[in-house]
């Protein structure tokens, strides 16, 4: 006996083609909304508290852009056996700060020039929500400008940056050994 497609065993069509009905696919419309009803309360929560945080990222940011350029000061300065002078000016809003290559303390043509505005969130020379005072309780004073000996040394001195929200400060401090310090007042103390 040969087996076809079309024998019935039982009853039962084995091998012919049967007519099935697959369940639905996809999501229904429901669902859908369900869905992007979740992400939009989680978009919700989320962006006001990353917009919150990027005033002080971007003035996280400008601290550690001067100590870098702090630190091309002074490397500039042995590289070149002389030299090499950071001035900072408080005298416009926002502040700025350049390289004086000549070392005459006015900013000439050529010079590199750093704008705190390009930084946005108010971000200028100030001591924050600090109360004037840095980590040992004396006066914060803004240094003028910082040079760099052709040695690596350096004339002792603290740029303060804040932002908007005037309860972080950042204090960057150049030591006569030529080290730099970086230090962070957020709201209560100096870390």
């Amino acid at each position: 006996m040969f087996w076809t497609a079309d024998m019935t065993i039982n009853n039962k069509n084995i091998g012919a083609s049967e007519s099935r009905q697959c369940p639905p696919s996809g999501f229904t419309l429901i669902e859908l909304l369900f869905v992007m009803a979740i992400i939009g309360i989680l978009v919700g929560i989320a962006v006001p508290n990353i917009l919150a945080t990027l005033p002080d990222l971007r003035l996280k940011t400008a601290a550690k852009d001067l100590v870098s350029n702090l630190q091309r000061a002074r490397m500039v300065a042995v590289k070149e056996n002389r030299s090499n002078r950071l001035v900072f000016d408080s005298g416009v809003t926002p502040g700025r700060y350049f390289f004086d290559s000549n070392g005459n303390g006015n900013l000439d043509g050529g010079e590199n020039i750093i704008t705190l505005s390009g930084y946005k969130n108010g971000i200028d020379f100030g001591t924050g929500g600090s109360g004037g005072n840095n980590w040992d309780g004396d006066p914060c004073n803004q240094v003028a400008s910082l040079t760099f000996s052709s040695r690596g040394t350096a004339n002792t001195g603290t740029v303060y940056l804040d932002n908007d929200n005037n309860n972080t400060c950042y204090a960057v401090t150049v030591l006569t050994t030529g080290g730099i310090r970086l230090r962070k007042f957020s709201a209560i103390n100096w870390e």
